[in-house]
Order: structure tokens, then sequence, then C-alpha cells
């Protein structure tokens, strides 16, 4: 199972504030933290967007729980996890691995793979787009890969 993802974090190497998942077979998933925003461009240009998605499980909960969610959305599935930038699959390991003291917390997952394509998912022909919100994000990225996939299979002969 493939799942796109995206995340918003305060400034460089500040608190992650969310994540979104969004797989192959349509389901979703929106976390946001309870983590605080400090960072001004932050303020002014993600938190205001933070919860326009329509994710089908949304979940608000501190930042060491955020693996705990992570781990039961993926189920015991062998994840390929696709994002447009290697800080989101940091982040994303980051959060997976931690358990609800902030310690460490193992993923069991007998195999893992992870793919970062160097793109730019906007502009998009989703419809209500919002970009910085992760669920979006992920969405457009999800959306962007999946159309180019389909037109590199129809120039092959296979679509």
């Amino acid at each position: 199972m493939r799942y796109y993802i995206d995340t918003e974090f305060d400034g460089h190497n500040g608190p992650l504030l969310s994540i979104a998942m969004v797989s192959d077979d349509g389901r979703s998933i929106h976390i946001k933290t309870t983590e605080e925003a400090r960072d001004p461009w932050v303020i002014a240009n993600v938190i205001p967007l933070m919860d326009e998605h329509h994710a089908s499980v949304n979940w608000h909960v501190p930042l060491n729980d955020v693996g705990v969610v992570l781990r039961e959305f993926i189920g015991s599935t062998e994840p390929v996890v696709i994002a447009d930038s290697p800080v989101d699959i940091g982040r994303f390991c980051d959060a997976l691995t931690t358990n609800p003291t902030g310690g460490w917390a193992s993923a069991e997952y007998r195999l893992m793979t992870f793919e970062v394509h160097n793109v730019d998912c906007y502009p998009t022909t989703l419809e209500g787009a919002v970009q910085h919100n992760a669920w979006w994000d992920a969405m457009a990225l999800r959306r962007l890969l999946t159309e180019s996939l389909a037109k590199h299979d129809k120039k092959r002969g296979r679509g």
C-alpha cells in the first residue's frame, strides 16, 4: 500500500504541527498536534489553514502520541511512504518511532519503503486545494504522481 504524506512544522527545526497521509485506496488521516507555533510565517500562513481538510480520520493529539495514531492507521501493511521532501520522511520517522512518554517505539513492519519525489505539487487540478495544509499537500502529491504515472503508462501502451 502506498501512502502519500506531508507535514507542517514550526520553522525548519521546530516541532511537528501536523501530518497527513493519503493511501492508494483513498483513506486519509490528518493529525494535528497540540504544539504551538512561534514562527511568524507559520502563524500567518499555516495555522489559519490547519483545519481546512476533508480527511476521513482526524486527530488532535500531543506530539508524542502521533506515532500511535500513525501505526494504527497504517496497520500491518508493508507501507511505501511517499513524500516530496526528505524532511517529511524524517518527521514521519521521528513520529512513528516515538512512544507516548517520548521514548523509543518500534515500528514492527517487515518492510517499509520510502520514496522522495522532487516535485512541486502546485498548481494542482484538485478543486479547493489549500497549499501549506498537510492534507491538501498530500492529496496534491498523490494526484500529481498518479496522473504522471497514468500518462507514462499511456505513452507505453499500457493504459
